[in-house]
């Protein structure tokens, strides 16, 4: 639909080719706007029935929200997603901020959307997977749009009960040993800082395990 989509009497109703979903009206056998078939239903379009501005702007609203409910939902159909990157999607799509709104309430409704669940979910996968750091996944969360308390509270939670220390220390002994060329040993320990800094450990974590490689020779303190 667009602003110039007229008002008039509904003429035909006509089946989509490409969509079965949708339903393509004229008005006074003119074709006008496509909708989806949902929408038929709701708004009544029979043949014979007229359509004032205010319905056709009705409808077009409407219409905005089906199509922008059924993109989040094959967006969140991949995998789970946080509020801010259906918005974000949304936005790209170019849904109009009022439904936007609309949309991500309802998926809320649905429960497919749980940001605190996804922030809990996200940080034992990231850890599990590639044992990073606490800091690397707060941050990670941030970049998705989770709420800062609730990403301290999912990682918080996470390292309750699990070390993060150790973690360090597994990178560590992997790395450091790939290091043997730096002849310099201050330059050898900076690179294993950096390192284990992209990972997500906190220099509290870092230095002590650095001091150690350095007089063990690598290996961790068991």
């Amino acid at each position: 639909m667009s602003e110039g989509t007229p008002a008039g009497t509904i003429t035909r109703l006509d089946p989509q080719v490409n969509n079965e979903n949708r339903v393509s009206v004229f008005i006074d056998d003119e074709f006008a706007f496509g909708v989806h078939e949902d929408l038929v239903v709701r708004h009544g379009l029979t043949v014979g029935t007229a359509l004032t501005a205010e319905d056709v702007r009705e409808i077009e609203a409407d219409e905005q929200y089906v199509e922008a409910k059924q993109a989040a939902l094959d967006y969140l159909a991949h995998k789970p997603r946080t509020e801010t990157e259906v918005r974000r999607k949304l936005k790209r799509n170019d849904a109009p901020a009022f439904v936007i709104d609309d949309v991500v309430a309802r998926l809320y409704e649905l429960e497919y959307l749980d940001d605190e669940a996804y922030a809990h979910d996200y940080a034992h996968n990231r850890f599990s997977s590639k044992k990073y750091g606490p800091v690397r996944i707060r941050r990670e969360l941030k970049e998705r749009g989770i709420d800062r308390h609730l990403a301290d509270a999912a990682v918080d939670t996470l390292f309750e009960d699990e070390d993060a220390t150790a973690a360090a220390w597994e990178h560590a002994e992997s790395r450091w040993p790939r290091l043997a060329d730096e002849d310099d040993p201050r330059r050898r320990r900076q690179k294993m800082y950096r390192y284990l800094r992209r990972r997500g450990f906190t220099s509290e974590t870092i230095r002590p395990i650095l001091d150690e490689l350095e007089r063990e020779g690598g290996r961790s303190p068991v």
